[in-house]
Parts: C-alpha cells; sequence; structure tokens
C-alpha cells in the first residue's frame, strides 16, 4: 500500500509541476533535472548503507556514465548551466555507484580457511594400521558375522 501511494503522489506532483511550470520550460527543465539527479543520489546512499550491489548491471551503469557525461559537455558547450550541472552531478553519482560496485563484488581471500596448527601430542595424519567393515544397525546377525570373519 505504501509503495502505490509513494507511485500516486509521484504522478500528481508530476502532472502539477507539468501544468504550471509550462510557461517557464527553463524551470521544468531545472525541476526535472534536480529531481532526476536527487532520484540517483538516493540510489548511492541505499547502496553506501546495505552494501549490496549484486542486482546492478555493471554494464547499464557505464552507458548511464557515457550518457550523463556527455550531455554535462553538450550543456557546458551550449552554456546550459541546469544541464550542465544536473548531468555532471549525474555522472560523479554513476561513477561512484560504478566504483562501488567493483569494489563489494571483488575476488577476496576466503576467511574462513583453517590453519593447522602443530600442538605437542597431537598427531595431525594418524596411520591407520587395520581396516574393519561398517557394521550398521539395520544389518542381520549372519550378515555382521559374515563381514567380521573376512
Amino acid at each position: 500500500m505504501k509503495n502505490l501511494l509513494i507511485v500516486i503522489a509521484t504522478v500528481v506532483l508530476a502532472l502539477l509541476s507539468i501544468i504550471f511550470l509550462t510557461p517557464w520550460p527553463v524551470w521544468l527543465g531545472t525541476l526535472a533535472a534536480w529531481v532526476t539527479t536527487g532520484s540517483f543520489c538516493l540510489q548511492v546512499m541505499h547502496i553506501v548503507k546495505n552494501k549490496d550491489t549484486s542486482g546492478l548491471s555493471l554494464g547499464m551503469w557505464a552507458a548511464l556514465f557515457f550518457g550523463v557525461a556527455c550531455w554535462t559537455w553538450y550543456g557546458y558547450r551550449m552554456h546550459d548551466v541546469p544541464v550542465m550541472s544536473a548531468n555532471g552531478i549525474t555522472a560523479l553519482l554513476a561513477l561512484t555507484v560504478i566504483m562501488l560496485k567493483l569494489w563489494h563484488e571483488r575476488p577476496t581471500r576466503n576467511p574462513n580457511r583453517r590453519r593447522l596448527v602443530r600442538t605437542p601430542g597431537v598427531i595431525l595424519n594418524p596411520r591407520i594400521s587395520r581396516l574393519r567393515p561398517l557394521v550398521t544397525p539395520g544389518m542381520r546377525r549372519r550378515d555382521k558375522k559374515r563381514q567380521l570373519t573376512k
């Protein structure tokens, strides 16, 4: 129910923003850029908090970084500050996610690896001088005797 309310509130706010900011397209674009950048900031905070990047696609984040880096340069060349700043921040956030994914999924040594410690009086490689057959509780008596006499 909570997720449904979040989606409904988002749709209503988007429609209200479009209706009221239509006469000022620069303000509408600025609002859209900052809300989009804020959503990536929330994603980065979620990753830092949970330390889990297993569900993220490295290729998608690399493509996103490439795209917003190009948009940043486009904004710089066109002297469009909202496009340049919002996409520049998003590029930094995407690069942060890429670095966190590479860091959290790096190969590590096995922390559960056990080491043998020499202890006086303890034999680490015991030699078995005589093998006896396995006798299970469900075996019949004659089977037990036959195995024991072999």
